[in-house]
């Protein structure tokens, strides 16, 4: 959180939506147990009304990939 409130790109609105939410603490698991984050979200450096998942990933150096390519690491497939 004291990252996010540092973050003056983001609105009051977006820092209290991810106070209130799971976000923070995903990355924070993830962080410390060498994890990556799997999210629909994309990395947004414009972005103003919220946090995405990726934005907090990048500023700590948690690795994260979208669903898609994390169906494609493991090697899935449709028939």
């Amino acid at each position: 959180m004291t990252w996010a409130v540092g973050q003056e790109q983001f609105s009051d609105a977006a820092k209290t939506d991810f106070a209130k939410g799971a976000d923070g603490w995903l990355v924070a698991y993830a962080r410390a147990r060498g994890r990556v984050v799997v999210t629909h979200e994309a990395l947004s450096l414009d972005v103003k009304k919220k946090i995405p998942i990726p934005n907090v990933c990048r500023a700590f150096s948690v690795p994260y990939v979208n669903t898609f390519e994390m169906m494609r690491q493991l090697g899935m497939k449709w028939s």
